[in-house]
């Protein structure tokens, strides 16, 4: 085998992750709480609806898992990115 296929082949054995993020910001103001209920079947329904479309684009070994957190967030603050170190040559 030459180096070459040595490389495919250990590529095609590297893990792989393919990870999308969707956050909802329940506007100030709102009257209500989101009650436990419609936040729960909110989840399940996107759920559902991203796995039928994964399993329709992604090879069918492909695995998901799904997490959810509700939260108030009193404090969240974040920065620019910052180069760690100086510029490559």
């Amino acid at each position: 085998m030459s180096d070459h296929e040595g490389e495919m082949v250990a590529e095609k054995k590297a893990p792989r992750k393919l990870r999308v993020t969707f956050e909802f910001e329940i506007p100030p103001g709102t009257p209500t709480n989101v009650r436990t209920a419609r936040r729960m079947a909110a989840v399940e329904a996107m759920r559902t609806a991203v796995t039928a479309i994964a399993a329709r684009e992604l090879p069918p070994e492909t695995t998901i898992t799904t997490r959810h957190e509700w939260g108030y967030v009193w404090h969240d603050t974040a920065t620019e990115p910052a180069t760690l170190g100086p510029e490559a040559p």
